[in-house]
């Protein structure tokens, strides 16, 4: 659902108390303690890598194959890090004088589509409120799951549609009008990826693709929202697990579309 899309990692540090740079066995054991099976670490300056360094495995020690971690094939799932490019998205925009942060989103949208707050509907709700979580807009767990999907299945729907009919309840706002409070918003978020759709004429997924990884030579083998262009590189891809049983438990009973199992 919310646009989560796979790449390779990168990770800036500050600062460590340990040795600089640190030692793999130093961070084999934070790993250890956190139940983490492996990393990738790359320390960057501008237009300079100045440390990388790759410790672990990419699965869990379930597993019975188990790939040692590379900084430069194995390939993350980014999760919300991916909302850092719905906002580089939406600036190429602004700068292109494209889009106002400042103006009511509903100038955007569909002309069938109109959202504003339920409780605070004179208060307009604008581009800048959503990247900065502040659009009102609460979390409505009950809706938000049904869009968790298995592959590539999500992307075979319609983004505002999806939208439009989370927002309709009166559970997935906050009692705050639009700009008063900060929360937290998957949905916002992707609402702004919408925005960006509707200005460009294309998938948030092809401008992404066209105007910010395409820039830095990176395609879709290397980065992507479809599990499905990795088709070559699955032995890269990291599995996931959930180290302790009550979280697996839980995970199982609120999303059963997705027939989580334990290995």
């Amino acid at each position: 659902m919310f646009w989560l899309f796979f790449i390779f990692a990168l990770v800036n540090i500050n600062s460590v108390a340990c040795d600089c740079p640190p030692s793999k066995a130093y961070i084999q054991n934070l790993l250890d303690k956190a139940h983490i099976p492996g990393v990738s670490v790359v320390v960057t300056k501008p237009n300079e890598i100045i440390y990388q360094q790759q410790v672990g495995y990419q699965s869990p020690p379930v597993s019975d194959q188990r790939l040692p971690m590379n900084v430069s094939t194995s390939v993350f799932m980014l999760a919300s890090i991916s909302k850092t490019f719905v906002v580089v998205a939406a600036m190429q925009l602004v700068e292109a004088n494209r889009l106002n942060l400042d103006t009511d989103i509903n100038e955007y949208l569909s002309p069938r589509m109109k959202i504003n707050h339920p409780f605070f509907p004179q208060t307009p709700i604008t581009t800048r409120h959503l990247l900065t979580h502040r659009s009102g807009i609460a979390l409505n767990l009950v809706e938000q799951d049904k869009f968790y999907l298995r592959g590539d299945t999500f992307l075979q729907k319609d983004l505002g549609a999806l939208i439009e009919n989370y927002v309709k309840f009166n559970e997935s706002w906050l009692p705050y009008p639009p700009g008063n409070i900060t929360f937290y918003s998957n949905v916002g978020a992707s609402l702004a990826a919408y925005i960006v759709e509707r200005l460009a004429g294309v998938s948030f997924e092809e401008y992404l693709h066209e105007n910010i990884l395409k820039v830095l030579n990176i395609d879709r083998t290397k980065a992507s929202y479809r599990l499905s262009d990795f088709q070559n590189e699955k032995s890269n891809l990291l599995d996931h697990y959930l180290y302790n049983a009550s979280w697996l438990q839980s995970l199982q009973q609120e999303l059963p579309q997705l027939n989580i199992t334990r290995v």
